[in-house]
């Protein structure tokens, strides 16, 4: 082997040595440990959970009430969503130059430094509201206008329109600019070259990522109900508190199973015409609005304002103590220790679940006439794949919340209840991305290997491993971006790490601990978000595509 060809392979060695010693680092640093699972108070705590969990309550009046709470977080996240797309695409508008306008000389230069402003603030809303987690957002609400579906419906608005828009402006950013050109020299205005000539370029994309959002959005209200704000987490917050795990054994189950239905019915909705989607989610919309008790006028009440006032001084006011910003910072650091400990977790664990789960791997083939497993063979490779398809469907249904508290039951608070519960949910996300991608690798060079008698083992290590890995590692980092947000989020349940701080300032009203804590938050959310696209661009050999999805199927 040449040194040339030698360089590679080293620098992958030394690239893969790096990664395990920064997540020896970030273990040491979170104060990650395992040890904590097997002590004497831990396994009473894990006897009394399981023991409730496998006795569910089943009484008509509970399952009448559960499905309620069920059908609420539904509507709270269609109806949230639907606030979140009005905002996302005002900010994506005034934050992003329409393709064609960018060298326009009929813009005059003042204009021109006006558009670059506001692009900017639109843009540094953006950054807060998706920076910001939403049950912080939720807690927030709750404070101002009081318990019930409103704060969660706020919450997923803000939040998600800081999350859509941010996407929506950098596929405008993408779109050809040639029939944006050719509007404008024939004399049509900005409206009209969006409309016409942008618009019809980015709909479907559009259409797809709301949908997704719609799902993840979903998924959120039903678990925002633990810090007040209805649907499904409000039972199961009270299940905890009161340790009745019976109850918390139903509810548990009717989120697992609500998740699932959802799913389904996203896969369904993708296979007809988008109209029946849009549809749908504008009938659920107006469902919602007409349905939920979501307090609008409350918003302008004075009580309301005085609270907003509050937290806007204490937000251009942070407390600036040298001793609070150390803490602070400390408590950022532990926030990304956790989240990166847990997606390393996840990640090697669902790199050697995910070909289980692929049918290529298990009872498929490459060659059209290779003999497929008979008999208890082919019975075999089925034990194999349902639990390993099965595995990573439990542990991605259930939110990352619900996990931590889960696991704070479990463990108690601390940071190792969080990275597990990251860990979990990722394993469940990852998994079935890394499956999807592997399913979708080309077939060439497996079958080449298959048709020389390798084993399944060498067709995925030799076959096709290689051509995926790349995306594999930008879905991977992706996550970590991901994760930093969930473990600000966990920690409003007693997970650690800067949510559990938040929570703190939130309670007892110190509302410029508060902002020094959110701007903290913002500053490392926004500098890891800036170090992932570029990680990501470099690893898929990529100048643009910021987000992974662009080279695969949207994360789940």
């Amino acid at each position: 082997m040449s040194a040339a060809e030698g360089d590679p392979t080293r620098a992958r060695a030394t690239l893969s040595l790096l990664l395990i010693a920064s997540v020896l680092i970030a273990s040491w640093h979170s104060g990650f440990e395992l040890a904590g699972l097997a002590d004497a108070e831990a396994s009473a705590g894990f006897r009394d959970l399981l023991g409730g969990l496998t006795r569910p309550d089943l009484s008509d009046a509970f399952l009448t009430r559960v499905a309620k709470l069920a059908v609420e977080s539904l509507l709270i996240g269609v109806l949230g969503t639907a606030l979140a797309l009005v905002l996302a695409v005002g900010l994506a508008l005034a934050a992003t130059e329409l393709p064609g306008l960018r060298d326009d000389p009929a813009l005059r230069p003042g204009r021109s430094t006006a558009r670059a402003g506001l692009r900017a603030l639109a843009r540094g809303v953006l950054a807060v509201f998706r920076s910001v987690p939403e049950i912080l957002w939720a807690f927030l609400f709750v404070r101002i206008v009081g318990l019930g579906p409103g704060p969660a419906v706020f919450a997923i608005a803000i939040t998600f329109s800081g999350i859509i828009g941010k996407l929506f402006a950098e596929l405008i950013e993408a779109a050809d600019p040639e029939p944006a050109r050719q509007l404008r020299a024939a004399g049509a205005g900005p409206v009209a070259v969006f409309v016409y000539g942008v618009l019809p370029l980015v709909r479907r994309q559009w259409l797809a990522y709301a949908l997704f959002r719609l799902e993840c959005a979903i998924r959120s209200a039903s678990i925002l109900g633990v810090v007040g704000a209805g649907g499904l987490g409000q039972e199961i917050e009270l299940s905890i508190r009161y340790f009745q795990y019976d109850k918390l054994a139903t509810t548990l189950a009717v989120v697992l199973a609500y998740v699932i239905a959802l799913e389904l019915a996203s896969v369904g909705l993708r296979k007809v015409r988008p109209a029946w989607s849009v549809a749908l989610f504008t009938a659920g919309a107006l469902v919602g609005l007409a349905v939920l008790p979501v307090p609008w006028g409350a918003l302008l009440e004075a009580r309301a304002l005085d609270q907003a006032r509050a937290f806007l001084v204490g937000f251009g006011d942070p407390t600036r103590s040298p001793s609070f910003l150390l803490s602070s910072l400390k408590l950022a650091l532990s926030t990304v220790s956790m989240a990166w400990v847990a997606t390393a977790i996840a990640a090697s664990l669902a790199v050697l679940v995910a070909p289980l789960a692929a049918t290529r791997f298990t009872i498929g083939a490459y060659l059209e006439d290779a003999p497929r497993g008979r008999g208890w063979t082919r019975w075999l490779f089925a034990l194999v794949l349902v639990p390993a398809r099965a595995s990573l469907q439990i542990t991605r249904a259930l939110p990352e919340l619900v996990w931590a508290l889960l696991f704070v039951v479990w463990l108690g608070p601390g940071t190792t209840a969080g990275v597990l519960a990251l860990a979990v949910h990722t394993f469940g996300v990852l998994g079935r991305l890394y499956g999807d991608v592997l399913e979708e690798a080309e077939p060439g060079p497996a079958r080449v290997l298959e048709a020389s008698g390798a084993s399944a083992i060498a067709r995925y290590l030799l076959g096709v491993f290689p051509q995926v890995r790349a995306r594999l590692l930008a879905f991977t980092l992706f996550r970590f971006e991901v994760n930093l947000r969930a473990a600000a989020m966990v920690g409003f349940v007693g997970a650690g790490g800067l949510g559990d701080a938040m929570h703190t300032a939130i309670s007892l009203f110190h509302m410029r601990d508060l902002a020094a804590l959110l701007l903290v938050t913002i500053t490392v959310v926004v500098a890891v978000d800036a170090l992932g696209d570029r990680a990501r661009r470099r690893v898929l050999g990529q100048r643009g595509a910021a987000a992974p999805w662009n080279t695969g199927p949207a994360p789940p």
